[in-house]
């Protein structure tokens, strides 16, 4: 995201940022032709192409891997956490309370996104154009069952 212009500043992209800059202080060259990718990706236990990406700004890793990232490039945790938007995401769910998700109340596709993290808008679309319309191919098909919602399958 960042090599296309001047993008918003999001919680992947200030952590790509900061990870170059600490990967940068820690001795690991990060040019595309050099091993420090290859070494930080082995070192911080994720794959190369997600330190990629990762460094672009275009994704958030997952929770575990920025303990692994913090421990590679002997960085605050909590530094690289809170620039992800991680504890602050933890911290707002402690202080509401969310309802309890079921048939009857299921979450919403946002809500789905928002939990498995996806922040990168394309990625974000798409997965929630994907649940809506596998939303409405359900309805449909309940409808043709007879009116059950989830199908037979709920119903048992």
């Amino acid at each position: 995201m960042r090599s296309k212009g001047s993008p918003e500043r999001t919680d992947a992209a200030a952590l790509g940022a900061l990870v170059e800059k600490l990967a940068t202080k820690a001795g690991y060259d990060l040019q595309p032709w050099s091993n420090g990718r290859r070494r930080l990706a082995e070192d911080a236990g994720m794959s190369v192409w997600a330190i990629g990406r990762l460094l672009r700004g275009e994704t958030l890793p997952r929770v575990e891997n920025v303990y692994g990232l913090a421990a590679a490039l002997k960085a605050d945790e909590n530094l690289l956490l809170d620039t992800a938007g991680y504890r602050n995401r933890s911290d707002r769910t402690k202080t509401t309370n969310r309802p309890v998700l079921s048939v009857a109340n299921p979450p919403s596709p946002e809500g789905i996104a928002d939990a498995l993290g996806i922040s990168h808008p394309f990625v974000r679309k798409m997965l929630i154009s994907s649940i809506k319309e596998a939303l409405r191919l359900q309805r449909e098909a309940d409808e043709a069952e007879g009116g059950d919602p989830g199908g037979t399958a709920v119903a048992r």
